[in-house]
This record gives C-alpha cells, structure tokens and sequence, in this order.
C-alpha cells in the first residue's frame, strides 16, 4: 500500500510483552511518517510501558470489557472513531473483534493479518507467514514489522526499546543506594505469569534460587509478584529460609518496573512480560521457559539466558498443562541457580548497575 494516511490509530497488543516487542514497529511508523496524527488504543498499562519514546499525538486507553476505571467501552469507543474519522487502522494483535470494533468505527482503511475469519473486516489483509498450509512461527518482532512494511514505512528498528522515565529511574537508585554502596548483586524475581500456570516455574524452586543466590553470593532478592498472585507469593516465602524484597504491584505500576528492571544486575523471570522489558532495557536475564515455542521470541537474545527442556510435549502453548508441567519441574534450582550466577559472574558481581539515568536507544 502507497497511501499516507491523514489520521492513523494503531491499535495495540494485549499482553505486556507483545507490546514491548511492537516497540519497533511503532518507533519505524513514528519516525517514517513524523507528520501524521497517530493515535494509539491500548490498556492504560501499555501507556507506562511505552511513556517517553514519544510515539503518539493522542492515547486512547481502551478494554473492551471496561473494566478500567476510565475506559470506554466497545460501542462507545466505535462511536468515538466514527467521530474522529480515521483514514487508516493498523491491528496489531490477531483478534476478530479488533477488525471488527474498526470496521464498526468506521476507520477506512484497515490493516491487520488474515487470521481467525476476520478477512471480512479488512480492507488490506496481510498474508501471514506459511509453508504451505502450515503457519511457521516468526520473531513477534519481525512478526509486526511485516505490518509497518505493508503500510509503506521502511523498518529502522530491529530490536525492542523502551526509556525509563529519570524521577522513576532516581527513586530506585535511591531506594537500593545503599546495597549499591556495599557492592551486593541486585537480582529481581518475576514469579508469576499472566498467560496461565504453565508458564510459571515451581513457587518451591523460586525459594530455593533466592535462599541459594543470598547465602552463596550475598545477592539482594526482590520478588515482583503481578496483580492477583498473593497466594502465590505466600507459597514461596513459606518455603525461604532467607527472606527476600517483596515489591507488590501497587508499588510497581510498570512504570516503576522499568525503573526497578534497569536498575537491577539480573532478572530471573518465567516467560513473561518482564523479560521483554529487561531486552528492552539491555538488562541480562535468566529465562525459565516451559510451554511456549522459542521461535516467537527469537529476537535481542545478547543479554538472555534461556532454560528451556526438550520434550517431545514442549512447545504445547497451553495455558494450563494436562499432564505432569514436566517442562517445568525438570528445570532443578541447581541448575537455575548456576545460570544466575554465571550470568552475575559474567558481569562481575561486585559492580551494581544501578544508577539514575535514563536508559534508551
């Protein structure tokens, strides 16, 4: 497509990750077309991820079940478009009720992948990657940028990127300044998983990790549990003979997670959203992956360390395991332990990173 719209929405992924790993595709369309009006429609906590790369002229913080305080609804946020009288729509995610809430919104031109029957709701449908029947995994990055290129914008960017706001990134330089001042290592946990419990490594086997990594290299543990994993945090700690950092979500929108990922030496986390962000932020991380495929995520591995079992089940992308989360339990905290400290090691233990700058490409 050669058109340059007047007025673009973008609308963006669900899921945390997903976001951070469109970061290329929108700093290409931002920077490609400098003079176009560019809404983006997401969750309010894609917002804070995204603050300071200077993507849009208007965000429109959207759930499609409005249960967000201040968030429209389906039928409002349709007539809301309509108002607007956008000339091209770009879908990020693969669902048919995005296509359909921009055909509803009257968005003229509307971009997305040939997927899950919404061809009807697309004026410019984009093949998605086959061999032959099959579809073949692709990097979510490489995945995204396919779109921006058939919008006519050339990809600049390869690999995600996000800035940490500097009030966001003092406040955790000044809250760790002293574990800095006496040269601990900073190693934040992401237990949890927001996709489903088979993503998330043995609340047991987190304890032991943590307790290793503080009796063996005097690391200072920061567990960041997301929203709704209470019961889960409370498993773990029941099973520390040292106790960790605890950082609830509250404390933690992500803004602030940017800010606590930058400024730690490792993140050790299931394959989640925090592990797109410490890519994003150039931060090493130790990546415990059960049933999800390598292949979507197959981008800016530098600084990450993925444990991952070859099972004949693996990669089964559900989000609860029928069997006996082998994927998982197989993955020792051992072995997870000697991944962290290689990687600390590697990077030498008694220099913390943490500071209060601002981290970006």
């Amino acid at each position: 497509m050669t058109f340059k719209p007047h007025r673009l929405i973008i609308r963006l992924p669900n899921w945390v990750g997903d976001v951070v790993m469109a970061t290329p595709a929108l700093v290409s369309i931002r920077k490609g077309w400098p003079d176009v009006d560019i809404t983006l429609m997401g969750k309010q906590k894609a917002r804070l991820l995204l603050e300071g790369l200077s993507l849009w002229d208007d965000y429109l913080t959207f759930d499609r079940h409005g249960q967000q305080s201040g968030t429209f609804n389906f039928l409002k946020v349709a007539g809301y478009l309509r108002q607007r009288q956008f000339d091209m729509g770009l879908i990020l995610p693969n669902s048919l009720s995005a296509a359909l809430l921009f055909t509803l919104g009257g968005v003229k031109r509307r971009v997305g992948y040939n997927r899950h029957g919404r061809r009807v709701f697309l004026t410019h449908p984009v093949p998605v990657p086959r061999n032959g029947k099959r579809f073949v995994p692709v990097p979510m990055v490489t995945y995204y940028l396919r779109l921006v290129e058939n919008i006519g914008v050339k990809p600049i960017l390869s690999s995600p990127v996000l800035v940490v706001d500097p009030k966001d990134a003092a406040w955790a330089a000044d809250r760790w300044e002293l574990i800095r001042n006496h040269h601990r290592p900073l190693v934040a946990v992401t237990p949890g998983a927001a996709y489903g419990p088979s993503k998330q490594w043995i609340p047991e086997y987190f304890a032991r990790v943590s307790d290793m990594l503080q009796e063996q290299l005097g690391a200072h543990i920061i567990f960041l549990p997301g929203p709704g994993e209470e019961s889960l945090m409370d498993r773990i700690l029941k099973s520390c003979k040292m106790m960790p950092e605890i950082l609830p979500p509250s404390e933690t929108p992500l803004n602030r997670l940017k800010a606590v990922i930058q400024c730690c030496d490792l993140l050790l986390t299931n394959d989640t959203g925090p592990r797109h962000i410490a890519v994003a932020l150039l931060r090493p991380v130790v990546v415990l992956m059960g049933p999800t495929d390598p292949r979507y995520t197959a981008v800016a591995l530098e600084h990450t360390l993925i444990l991952r079992k070859d099972l004949s089940c693996s990669p089964c992308m559900l989000k609860s395991c029928p069997r006996d989360h082998a994927c998982m339990t197989q993955l020792t905290p051992t072995e997870v332990y000697k991944a962290c400290e290689h990687v600390l090691l590697e990077r030498g233990v008694s220099k913390s990173s943490c500071d209060s700058s601002v981290t970006g490409r």
